[in-house]
């Protein structure tokens, strides 16, 4: 259930969002009440355009809210983009750091639902910043360095 931003009820929204390349991205909305309840909005939407289009509608509802998720390949340039759209902010949160959380949280259980459910509380333990997107000049020479590493690495098999 959302809670729309003009409730003088609502205190705090998270949201964390297990990105994904192929599969649906699933997210969590984690609302906190001024009285301390919680409330638990889950939902997924595909990596497409369309599917980031929905996510951006889902959480215009919350301006500023700064979304977590992890640098999965490149979906966060995606995820990037549409939650600007919708006013909002994403925070990247490396995967050793989610998967340490993820162990404390839930134990050893791992489902996408899981992961977006830890990255909606890791601003509770983690400082998070605004994604500052590199410029594509940087993005470009980041991806000549991996791709002459690969090549230089089979080269000396």
């Amino acid at each position: 259930m959302s809670v729309h931003p003009t409730d003088p009820a609502l205190a705090r929204v998270q949201v964390g969002i297990d990105a994904a390349v192929v599969a649906d991205h699933h997210v969590t909305i984690r609302s906190t009440l001024s009285d301390g309840q919680v409330q638990l909005s889950h939902f997924h939407v595909p990596p497409t355009i369309a599917g980031l289009s929905r996510l951006g509608e889902r959480l215009s509802v919350f301006p500023g809210v700064v979304a977590v998720a992890e640098p999965t390949s490149m979906t966060w340039m995606g995820l990037h983009v549409a939650l600007q759209r919708a006013g909002c902010d994403l925070s990247l949160v490396g995967t050793r750091h989610s998967a340490r959380l993820r162990g404390a949280i839930s134990g050893k259980s791992k489902s996408d639902v899981i992961d977006a459910d830890v990255l909606s509380l890791a601003s509770d333990v983690f400082a998070l910043s605004p994604l500052d997107p590199p410029l594509p000049a940087e993005l470009a020479l980041r991806r000549a360095v991996v791709r002459r590493g690969k090549l230089v690495i089979d080269g000396k098999r």
